[in-house]
């Protein structure tokens, strides 16, 4: 810390691996989205758009995401659900936020020598 409270910053390197999708929602008629998902931090967007799934409500992504991060103050990692549509556009299926100031300052979950595999629904904008 410093004299006056504020702490140093810390440029870091961050890991998201995303496994899996579980019932995602249809947002096609008389099917199953075609899904793929779009990771954000900040500036970084990756979007799997032209890696989406046909029909499939449970997608497996399998893939890691790297971005660099600024602590404290670090941009929450934010990840898409998205039905592709070349016809109509795409449509957002859901989404979720991961506040990496939070794990980074979280004792308990810095404490963890194992971190576990975290679960998160993702929440459509209109619910």
């Amino acid at each position: 810390m410093l004299a006056s409270g504020m702490m140093n910053s810390v440029q870091m390197f961050v890991r998201l691996y995303v496994l899996e999708g579980r019932d995602f929602a249809s947002r096609d008629i008389g099917g199953s989205s075609d899904t793929y998902i779009v990771v954000t931090c900040g500036d970084k967007v990756i979007s799997e758009r032209e890696n989406y799934q046909i029909d499939e409500s449970n997608p497996q992504f399998n893939k890691c995401y790297e971005f660099s991060a600024t602590f404290p103050g670090a941009y929450p990692i934010e990840i898409e659900g998205y039905d592709y549509d070349d016809l109509f556009g795409d449509d957002l299926i859901g989404k979720t936020s991961i506040d990496l100031d939070d794990r980074q300052f979280c004792p308990e979950w810095k404490a963890l020598q194992y971190k576990p595999i975290e679960e998160r629904e993702i929440y459509h904008p209109s619910t």
